[in-house]
């Protein structure tokens, strides 16, 4: 079959998002179906290949974000004149909306993926008051769900908010998948990454990585490593990824030479960097899946982090990690039991491992995706549309 995405992020910018929707292109293309994306141009980057169809944008407030102008002829020719089977966007506002009138237009099954639980991220839009963005942004995803053919949330805890919202348009829970080849084949790095930021060889690393922004509440994980180092001096905090917030939380970690930012870095090294690490720790609140999460443990760290959001489909609190209330002694405590007990981290980093491969495998979860794009199909051409 042949697929269309509509994204308005995509490579070279990196993002959760990209990761996903990279991801399922490449498995579905594995699986044997064409897979065209249509995404924002970013300055200084030439396309190379002719399947990814980029839209005209400009420079936005957030860091490497970009405002894509949602409508070019030439594309939207260019998708008829394939005969796209599905349209598949992968998000609701812009690109989105084009997305669903030309799937509409071609009279084809249009597939919604809510990847983002906007309303909590307003505060990037200062000059409207809070709760009226809040109140605009859901008004307008329920509209926008509404409108799709089927919508897919990378967890239960998603579903569950569609429904209480009245949403009745079909959903199906399919988890961003994590390519695990990748990361099997992914060489451990050596002590390189310790030599680099001073680290003593018997040091615990603890990791995160992802945007360095408000909605991440990093604040929450500095205050708690500052009482974790008191007991135990030789562990260190990584910090991985760039974003708004970065110089602000490094100038409040300034005194504390344990903490390391590294800014944004490659997704390979971001790799390195787990597989150097000793545990993933992480305190947002807001996530509808945590695809960090998921990475993390595929490279066998286990995770303690604050419960809400999407992750409670992500980490199995006791048994490949811990999910605990937003409460600094909580947090610290569960934090120092790991760091201190050497056979309880490895059983769980083993356990995370396992868990991914089960659950999380992007070859499964692009044959999922291909079970519920091949259902609407066949739905569509059964009642004429």
């Amino acid at each position: 079959m042949k697929i269309a995405f509509f994204s308005n992020s995509y490579l070279p910018y990196l993002s959760g998002v990209t990761i996903s929707v990279k991801t399922l292109k490449d498995e579905l293309v594995a699986l044997g179906h064409e897979v065209f994306i249509v995404g924002p141009q970013y300055p200084g980057h030439q396309e190379t290949d002719p399947k990814i169809l980029r839209l005209f944008s400009l420079p936005a407030t957030y860091p490497g974000y970009r405002f894509v102008f949602p409508y070019s002829p030439g594309i939207f020719a260019r998708l008829k004149r394939e005969k796209i089977d599905l349209i598949h966007a992968h998000q609701p506002f812009g690109v989105g909306l084009a997305a669903w009138l030309l799937a509409r237009q071609m009279k084809i099954p249009f597939v919604y993926s809510y990847h983002t639980l906007f309303s909590r991220y307003v505060h990037h839009a200062p000059f409207i008051p809070q709760k009226l963005a809040k109140w605009a942004v859901a008004k307008y995803l329920t509209f926008f769900c509404r409108q799709a053919d089927t919508i897919i949330v990378p967890s239960e805890m998603v579903r569950r908010l569609l429904v209480l919202r009245k949403i009745k348009t079909p959903i199906q829970v399919i988890p961003t998948g994590i390519n695990l080849k990748k990361i099997t084949e992914h060489k451990t790095p050596n002590t390189g990454h310790r030599k680099k930021h001073n680290i003593p060889p018997n040091a615990k690393i603890l990791l995160y990585t992802g945007r360095i922004s408000q909605e991440k509440n990093i604040p929450f994980l500095l205050e708690a490593f500052a009482e974790i180092q008191k007991q135990e001096p030789e562990t260190r905090l990584i910090l991985v990824g760039g974003g708004p917030k970065e110089k602000a939380y490094q100038q409040l970690a300034r005194h504390n030479k344990n903490i390391i930012f590294t800014g944004k870095r490659p997704h390979e090294e971001v790799l390195d960097y787990c597989f150097a690490a000793d545990l993933f720790v992480y305190a947002s609140t807001t996530e509808t899946q945590g695809l960090v999460l998921t990475e993390a443990k595929a490279c066998g760290l286990p995770v303690v982090a604050v419960f809400g959001g999407g992750i409670s489909d992500v980490v199995g609190s006791g048994i490949d990690g811990y999910l605990v209330p937003q409460n600094q002694s909580k947090f610290i405590e569960h934090v120092l039991r790991l760091l201190r007990d050497d056979q309880l981290r490895q059983n769980m980093g083993h356990k995370a491992k396992q868990n991914i491969e089960e659950s999380f495998s992007s070859v499964a979860v692009a044959k999922r995706m291909e079970n519920v794009y091949n259902s609407l199909i066949k739905n569509a051409q059964r009642r004429g549309i």
